[in-house]
C-alpha cells in the first residue's frame, strides 16, 4: 500500500480516483485575508467552496491537487475546515510560487530544502497537515536567480523525502527546458516531476522533448485563464496529438481554478456549474467524440495522477 498525504490525513493511493492535476481551493495573492480580514466574508466564502466541491464530487471528481503556496495565500486551517465538509480528497503543497519571499533570497538551497522537508515530514506550521507535493514556479523570462534557489531547494527536499514536484511554467518561452536542466543537475528522478500549464502551447515537438526526458505534463488551465487565453478546443487538440504519439501515460488534466474570497457586503449566488467540472462536462466528452477511448481518459484522470503522487 502506498499512502498519499491529504489535508485530512493519509489515504491509500487507490482511493484517489479521478484526480485533477493542478487546482486551488482558495487563492489570496497578498495574504489580504490575514492582514485585512474586515474586507472579506469568510463564512460566505466557505459555503461557496463547500457547494462547489460537493458539486465536483457529484460530477465525478474524487481528488484535487491543491498547489497553493504561502505566496498564493495558502490557508491550511481554512481549507481543512472546508475539506471536513466535503468528500473530495485534497492534496496540499509545500513550496513557493512566483513571488519568492525576500527571506528566501539569502537562504541556501539546503536551508530551503529544510523548510520544505519539515512541511512534508512534520506538518505545515502547527496544523499537523503534511504536504503531499512540492510546488515551484518560473514564468516569463525563465528561471531567475532567486527562483533557482527554490528549484534547487525543492529538488533536495524531493530527493530526501521521495515527494513529487509540480511546476508552474511559461510554456510559450519553453521554460520547462530550464526547469528540467536544474532538476537534472540536482539528480532528481524525472518521474518525480510534473511540468504544469503545458497545454498553454500548441508546440507538440517542444512538449514531446520534455516528455522524452521522463517527466509528466499537466495539461491544465481549462477552459482558459487570464494568464493564457489559449481556448480549450486548442488545448484538446494538443492533448489529442500527444495521445496519438503514445504519451497518454504521462499526461494529467486540470483547470488551475483559483477561487477568491467573497468581499464583505457582496452576496454569493451560484449561477454556473463549478469550473472544477469543465473537463468532465465539456472537455473530456469532446475528446471522446474525437476518438479518445474511455480507457485513455481513465489513464489520464486516474492512473497517471496516482503514479505521480505515489512516485511509482
Amino acid at each position: 500500500m502506498t499512502e498519499i498525504q491529504t489535508i485530512l490525513g493519509p489515504i491509500d493511493s487507490n482511493q484517489l480516483g479521478v484526480t485533477l492535476s493542478h487546482e486551488h481551493v482558495l487563492v489570496d495573492y497578498s495574504n489580504d485575508i490575514y492582514h485585512y480580514p474586515w474586507l472579506f466574508d469568510m463564512d460566505q466564502t466557505k459555503q461557496k467552496l463547500i457547494v462547489e466541491l460537493r458539486e465536483a464530487k457529484a460530477g465525478g471528481v474524487d481528488s484535487i491537487i491543491d498547489l497553493s503556496t504561502p505566496d498564493l495565500g495558502r490557508n491550511i486551517p481554512f481549507v481543512k475546515s472546508v475539506a471536513s465538509e466535503v468528500e473530495v480528497n485534497i492534496v496540499v503543497a509545500t513550496g513557493i510560487w512566483r513571488d519568492v519571499p525576500r527571506s528566501f533570497w539569502s537562504r541556501t538551497p539546503d536551508e530551503i530544502a529544510d523548510i520544505f522537508t519539515r512541511e512534508i515530514e512534520v506538518g505545515i506550521s502547527d496544523t499537523g497537515v503534511k504536504a503531499g507535493v512540492i510546488k515551484v514556479a518560473n514564468d516569463m523570462g525563465g528561471v531567475t536567480p532567486e527562483a533557482e534557489l527554490v528549484l534547487r531547494g525543492a529538488s533536495r527536499a524531493a530527493i530526501r523525502t521521495g515527494t513529487p514536484i509540480s511546476t508552474h511554467h511559461w510554456a510559450l518561452e519553453e521554460v520547462g527546458r530550464q526547469q528540467i536542466a536544474v532538476f537534472q543537475d540536482e539528480n532528481v528522478p524525472m518521474n518525480q516531476i510534473c511540468i504544469g500549464h503545458s497545454a498553454d502551447t500548441e508546440d507538440i515537438n517542444y512538449l514531446e522533448d520534455l516528455l522524452k526526458e521522463g517527466v509528466y505534463l499537466s495539461m491544465d488551465r481549462y477552459p482558459a485563464t487570464n494568464s493564457s487565453s489559449n481556448p480549450w478546443q486548442k488545448r484538446n487538440i494538443t492533448v489529442k496529438s500527444l495521445i496519438d504519439r503514445g504519451w497518454a501515460d504521462k499526461l494529467m488534466l486540470g483547470h488551475d481554478y483559483a477561487p477568491r474570497a467573497i468581499l464583505a457586503g457582496d452576496t454569493y449566488a451560484k449561477e454556473e456549474e463549478t469550473r472544477y467540472l469543465f473537463l468532465n462536462s465539456i472537455g473530456i466528452p469532446a475528446l471522446i467524440t474525437d476518438g479518445v477511448s474511455q480507457k485513455i481518459i481513465d489513464t489520464m484522470q486516474k492512473d497517471v495522477p496516482r503514479r505521480f503522487l505515489a512516485v511509482e
